[in-house]
């Protein structure tokens, strides 16, 4: 059905590319936008996260010039991310500018954590990932 790979050197991300939303700024996520996959070809765009509710996946990639862009992925303030090291209620998971390369992408899905609470957590990623302070 039109799924293909973004592919930039040996990693790739799989995305469907008639899901693909190619974004300029800042978006509020809901959902009804789980299965999407953001693009971000310059700029720093912060995406927010809807609450977490088990099923739910989306995909974040950088398709700009190296250190021409930043992809910030803010949780609801009762949510974490799990990655980097540790879930941490409310922080933001960041590709940012000064590291990130054409081809970086972020995969988070909302499911059960081991404490059978939902949260997000990474499922695939690419590039050097940091959290908000």
């Amino acid at each position: 059905m039109g799924a293909t790979s973004f592919k930039n050197g040996v990693d790739g991300c799989n995305i469907d590319r008639n899901r693909k939303v190619l974004t300029v700024g800042n978006a509020t996520l809901v959902a009804g936008d789980s299965g999407k996959a953001y693009e971000v070809k310059s700029g720093t765009s912060i995406f927010t996260l809807p609450a977490t509710a088990v099923g739910l996946v989306y995909t974040f990639f950088y398709t700009g010039l190296d250190a021409g862009g930043q992809i910030q992925i803010s949780p609801v303030a009762a949510d974490g991310i799990a990655a980097v090291s540790s879930a941490v209620v409310n922080k933001d998971l960041i590709l940012a500018t000064a590291t990130i390369k054409k081809g970086d992408f972020i995969k988070i899905a909302s499911g059960y954590g081991a404490t059978g609470v939902t949260a997000w957590h990474l499922t695939d990623s690419r590039g050097v990932l940091t959290k908000e302070a």
